[in-house]
């Protein structure tokens, strides 16, 4: 199954800011990710799309949201507050995501009565 051209230059796009972010060329870029340059190249160009191994392994090097790229319809939060609060998340115990959830589900729901 091949991406279509508008799925390949959202990536294609992603991997471009990633890399130049990281103050990379596309030779360097290449290297750190164990590709060949042309294969990069191509990538940044729209002229292929990475198995899954690979889309995997760049959004890990690069620092990718894997979910912007899969799903960039959806109205995402890219503020460092809402990054920051996605990295403690993750150190949270099944206790405290529950107690979480629930003031987050509060919070939204005050939001909402208080706008209509």
């Amino acid at each position: 199954m091949s991406l279509s051209i508008k799925d390949a230059r959202i990536f294609s796009v992603a991997l471009k800011k990633a890399r130049k972010k990281m103050h990379l060329t596309q030779a360097t870029c290449a290297e750190l990710l164990d590709l060949s340059v042309s294969f990069e190249k191509d990538l940044e160009r729209c002229r292929c799309s990475p198995s899954i191994e690979t889309f995997y392994h760049i959004c890990r090097t690069l620092s990718i949201s894997a979910d912007d790229c899969i799903f960039p319809e959806t109205e995402r939060k890219t503020d460092s507050t809402y990054h920051e609060l996605l990295r403690l998340l993750s150190l949270c115990d099944e206790s405290s995501l529950k107690f979480l959830t629930a003031t987050a589900a509060a919070l939204v729901s005050e939001r909402k009565s208080t706008s209509t």
